[in-house]
């Protein structure tokens, strides 16, 4: 098999047996340049003194670290890869993550991640919340991105601005899904940044 690379969008394979073109998407290779610059591009808009640090990343490409279990498994054959499934009979939390933050006084946390749904009869989006110590719980959710119905992968974030007296050791990263039918999820970010 022969491969040539041209400056366009696609590459070309053609295959030396049958003398046939097709396409190859670069679409994998695109979603993560996709993901990279647009939480780059997100941090920066935020107009925050110093780099974003990643707190925690995982493509989840298998279910190890996975607080929820209910009605979750693993799809390995999505069209982003491997990704978290779950099975959705009504209003319920996912629990993906639990994270501790660093010790920083007025911070951004931003939550990221690519989510898909099918024939959902509700509404699905990220949501992230942060006990604060003596003060209760805050809460951050990409509601109005929210998808529904049936859709392909978009990607969803939400940021949580706490101030200096507000510190939060522990951000949980959950799915809400508002309704029943299918949800997956891949790639979750959690970054933070000073104010």
């Amino acid at each position: 098999m022969e491969l040539l690379t041209k400056p366009a969008q696609a590459m070309e394979l053609r295959s030396s047996n049958q003398g046939v073109g097709r396409t190859v998407d670069e679409g994998s290779m695109r979603d993560r340049r996709s993901l990279l610059l647009g939480l780059t591009l997100s941090l920066s808009v935020l107009d925050c003194a110093g780099a974003p640090h990643v707190l925690y990343h995982n493509r989840l490409q298998s279910l190890d670290g996975i607080l929820t279990r209910d009605g979750v498994s693993l799809d390995t054959a999505t069209s982003r890869g491997t990704a978290v499934r779950i099975e959705s009979h009504g209003e319920t939390r996912v629990r993906l993550a639990e994270v501790q933050t660093e010790a920083a006084e007025a911070v951004v946390l931003t939550y990221r991640g690519h989510l898909r749904t099918a024939n959902l009869k509700g509404r699905a989006y990220l949501e992230m919340r942060c006990s604060i110590p003596g003060k209760g719980e805050l809460f951050a959710r990409a509601s109005q991105d929210a998808s529904t119905g049936t859709t392909d992968w978009v990607a969803q974030a939400t940021r949580l601005w706490l101030g200096s007296q507000q510190h939060a050791q522990t951000v949980r990263l959950n799915v809400q899904i508002e309704g029943a039918g299918v949800v997956w999820v891949n790639n979750i970010l959690l970054a933070q940044a000073p104010r």
